[in-house]
């Protein structure tokens, strides 16, 4: 979920887009369906550039996990990193988020609306 890093992010952009074509999720590997909208992430770390897409379901789990902590953790941009919300936290997840886990895509999609930029 979260893990310390000695790199500090160069460039980090969110932006949240339509899909206009089926896209995979690069943390749960689910489809993003055509006329979804997702998380596309660019950041540049130590000289390297990475592109990452997130369905919204796990870009609002990215977006808890980022404000959890003491401010030097970040969630792994893939939320792969083998730990498990209580053991690593200490308590369970919100409902809010526990919840996303059984949503449908569909219903992700209006679960996790809120205003974002769409460039």
């Amino acid at each position: 979920m979260s893990g310390h890093y000695d790199d500090v992010y160069a460039v980090y952009h969110e932006h949240f887009p339509i899909s206009r074509k089926p896209r995979r999720c690069g943390a749960c590997g689910e489809t993003i369906a055509a006329g979804h909208r997702y998380a596309r992430v660019g950041a540049i770390v130590d000289g390297h550039a990475s592109t990452i897409v997130r369905c919204l379901r796990c870009q609002t789990i990215h977006e808890h996990l980022r404000t959890l902590g003491d401010g030097d953790m970040w969630p792994d941009e893939r939320l792969d990193c083998g730990e498990e919300y209580r053991g690593h936290w200490g308590h369970d997840p919100p409902d809010h988020i526990a919840a996303l886990a059984f949503a449908t895509p569909d219903e992700v999609q209006v679960a996790c609306a809120k205003p974002r930029g769409t460039t």
